[in-house]
């Protein structure tokens, strides 16, 4: 099996980097793997910021464990969204493939494994958007005998995908007219914050690619796989992250087991009774409950 390069992105939290990597390395499959790391610049007005990404990339420079490791270090600050849409497409580009994960994440035994399983398993089933390694925690029916199953919101924390399906999202949303017409079936297919996220990028309120990528889904009429139990944990909630509060309303199980083989769903149907059961976390009764609960925790 060839396996996947690794992409990550950092910025300026080396503790949280140094966590990565290491949990990353309990992989067997690292040593076998490319990885990349984009290391963004420092913002000029932010004090303090200069020493902390300097710190990240003295860290970067030693990294080992990898078969092979290439890092770039940018000049300026490019912000989260930019540097991702242009480091996958570097990446992704050469491989056709990649695995794409940010500096607050850890990781499973058996992510990589997992990951690359899902990713050659649905190379050529182009319904299959994205391979995600992170999971909400959910109501599995007693039924349901697989380690897998489909939803249609990916998850940006810790994924993978293909080449053809990354370069076929269009990423100034230059429709735009059209676009927000679909508002009610967007929310409706991937959760209730779904389109004010969309619209916020539109008026420069956030810089996320993530939201662009499940637009990007939602028009194509994708889905994404997702594991029954988590393969990630996000470390990321401790008020540091781009994009992250003190607190979250997501819940997960983490995999401690170390399972290698993994079952997939025989066919590309979504699971009615999984697919409520993970798209709770959209609600707009959670959402208006993680407002109050961000307010304590700022």
């Amino acid at each position: 099996m060839q396996l996947a390069p690794i992409v990550i992105f950092a910025f300026n939290r080396p503790n949280a980097l140094r966590n990565t990597i290491q949990s990353l390395l309990k992989n067997e499959e690292a040593k076998e793997s490319d990885l990349y790391i984009f290391v963004d610049g420092a913002r000029l007005n932010k004090k303090g910021d200069q020493e902390k990404v300097n710190a990240v990339q003295d860290y970067v420079k030693g990294i080992k464990g990898f078969k092979n490791f290439h890092y770039t270090f940018s000049d300026k600050n490019k912000g989260l969204g930019n540097s991702i849409i242009e480091g996958v497409t570097q990446v992704i580009n050469q491989y056709g493939k990649a695995i794409i994960l940010e500096d607050d994440l850890v990781f499973s035994t058996n992510f990589l494994s997992y990951m690359n399983q899902g990713l050659n398993q649905y190379e050529k089933e182009i319904k299959v958007f994205s391979i995600c390694g992170y999971s909400n925690k959910i109501k599995v029916p007693k039924e349901y005998k697989y380690d897998t199953y489909f939803c249609t919101r990916s998850s940006s924390w810790g994924w993978g995908t293909w080449a053809n399906r990354w370069n076929s999202i269009d990423w100034e949303l230059k429709n735009w007219e059209q676009y927000s017409s679909q508002r009610k079936a967007f929310n409706k297919w991937g959760g209730s914050d779904c389109f004010k996220m969309l619209n916020d990028w539109k008026n420069g309120k956030n810089q996320s690619w993530a939201i662009r990528f499940c637009f990007a889904e939602f028009l194509q009429n994708k889905i994404s796989l997702f594991p029954i139990i988590s393969k990630i944990k996000n470390n990321g909630f401790n008020g540091e992250g781009t994009n992250c509060k003190k607190w979250s309303r997501f819940r997960y199980e983490f995999d401690n087991e170390g399972k290698k083989i993994f079952s997939f769903p025989t066919t590309l149907d979504i699971n009615r009774h999984l697919f409520q059961s993970a798209m709770s976390y959209h609600s707009i009764i959670i959402r208006i409950w993680s407002k109050i609960m961000y307010q304590i925790y700022r």
